[in-house]
């Protein structure tokens, strides 16, 4: 049976419309009951992420580690920040509220040297706020006197205490001369954090 919509004309007199009517502009629409609600289509969110954040590091990260200093909100241009639910000190990363979040680290890198040299970068989680274990992590190198590019580490985590769960981003130059590289004005090394939705 087609959908039915019943026509009020001002008067108490009803029109039922079905699939094959149309409405006229003269027309309005009523709900058959005196308690419901009708949100506005300006009333309904229209979702999508919650919040998305980007960290970047301004300067040459060299030593192996945590890397804990020189980091920024980006603040080129028209960069800017949805939210703020991440903060960050000493490089150690924070939310503010529980939900699952996508964290993806990028890392401009370069290997350099006569013979082959090799690095890699990490994204490390606690769970007690002090044992952090590595969540991904990607191995770059080269074979000449410079070599360099881009790469993306993804992890989805799920925060469910925001006293305890937190995230570092790390470095190690394993072999050779390697490095990441840090830009005041660009994103060349930098962390995003986007809030997908509620744990």
């Amino acid at each position: 049976m087609p959908g039915q919509i019943k026509i009020d004309d001002g008067a108490g007199n009803y029109t039922v419309l079905t699939n094959g009517g149309s409405l006229g502009s003269d027309k309005t629409i009523t709900i058959p009951n005196t308690t419901g609600t009708m949100a506005l289509t300006s009333d309904i969110s229209a979702g999508g992420l919650e919040c998305v954040q980007q960290f970047r590091v301004t300067a040459n990260v060299t030593s192996n580690g945590y890397i804990t200093s020189n980091w920024e909100v980006p603040d080129t241009s028209n960069q800017a920040n949805l939210g703020s639910l991440v903060s960050e000190s000493s490089g150690e990363f924070s939310f503010s509220e529980t939900g699952f979040y996508q964290v993806s680290f990028t890392a401009g890198y370069e290997a350099f040297g006569s013979g082959n040299a090799y690095g890699y970068f990490a994204i490390y989680s606690t769970t007690d706020n002090s044992t952090y274990v590595a969540v991904a992590r990607a191995y770059f190198g080269g074979n000449s006197s410079v070599d360099w590019g881009q790469g993306t580490l993804d992890v989805i985590l799920d925060i469910t205490n925001t006293t305890n769960d937190k995230v570092k981003m790390y470095f190690t130059e394993a072999s050779g001369d390697t490095r990441l590289n840090g830009d005041t004005t660009i994103n060349s090394t930098y962390v995003t954090f986007k809030k997908l939705g509620d744990t």
